[in-house]
């Protein structure tokens, strides 16, 4: 791996650890609120869960690829573990009345 490139630890669908790049934003709460993605636009706290993916996992599942997740990080990709997908509780979402720009994209009611 590259050395300026940090570690995300394991592939959430395969288990995998090499070439572990792509970072997924779940809709559902992390399992360690602080430790998640958030959004500064809306005012989303960091508390979103995530799932991390190899460079294989991804060319295989392309747009399936939320549906084929076995785990997702508990905290921080490279730090925190990984807890089953499906012992993710609560609902993360964007405030979209603070996201004009996703009005023409299908995003907004």
């Amino acid at each position: 791996m590259d050395a300026n490139f940090p570690s995300l630890g394991s592939c959430c669908i395969c288990g995998g650890t090499e070439k572990v790049r792509t970072i997924l934003n779940l809709h559902k709460k992390s399992p360690t609120p602080g430790r998640g993605w958030g959004c500064v636009g809306c005012g989303l706290a960091p508390d979103g869960a995530m799932a991390v993916v190899c460079d294989d996992c991804f060319e295989r599942y392309g747009q399936g690829m939320p549906k084929a997740l076995k785990f997702a990080c508990v905290g921080y990709p490279g730090e925190d573990g990984r807890i089953p997908i499906g012992e993710l509780q609560g609902e993360h979402e964007h405030n979209l009345a603070f996201h004009p720009e996703l009005e023409n994209a299908g995003f907004a009611e």
